[in-house]
């Protein structure tokens, strides 16, 4: 089975200074300086596929789902947004969700595919080269924004024991 990164396209753009920044010069100039950045990303972490989900419709050329960087980049349709798009993808996935690793500042994004069992990171999760410990584990972010697997499972345990699910 691959493993899929599931990246919240303008979501991370607009976190990450260095994509922010290219924002000025239009949409289309900072989805391509995300791709080239995950396309960076990607040649380091070669088993992974890689996918950008932008909010849209079929306005883009190649409609929902092309290239960029050659990295696969889905275009939700406007009805919906990218968000639902994510969840949606996380939520049908035909693999084990474990296998997907969704990368958003997004509360509801997080929260949802979490609990549909995705593994969830930090936006600045992209701009490390250094994403893996030795053992193949995911380190929690060093920002204290994320929280680490164990944390979350934990908090999830408490919050079902508390509504009684």
């Amino acid at each position: 089975m691959t493993k899929i990164l599931l990246i919240d396209g303008y979501n991370i753009i607009n976190r990450i200074p260095e994509l922010q920044s290219s924002l000025d010069l239009g949409l289309e100039n900072a989805r391509s300086r995300l791709a080239i950045q995950i396309s960076t990303w990607s040649q380091t972490h070669p088993a992974i596929e890689c996918v950008i989900v932008f909010d849209g419709d079929l306005q883009y050329a190649g409609g929902r789902d092309n290239r960029l960087a050659c990295i696969r980049c889905i275009f939700s349709r406007s009805a919906h947004g990218g968000d639902d798009e994510i969840i949606r993808f996380v939520r049908g996935y035909k693999g084990r969700t474990s296998d997907i690793t969704v990368v958003s500042d997004d509360n509801n994004v997080r929260n949802n595919c979490r609990a549909h069992g995705a593994s969830i990171q930090p936006s600045s999760y992209i701009m490390t080269g250094k994403s893996r410990q030795a053992g193949g584990r995911v380190k929690a972010p060093a920002d204290g924004k994320g929280l680490s697997k164990k944390a979350a499972s934990e908090i999830d345990k408490e919050l079902r024991k508390k509504f009684g699910l």
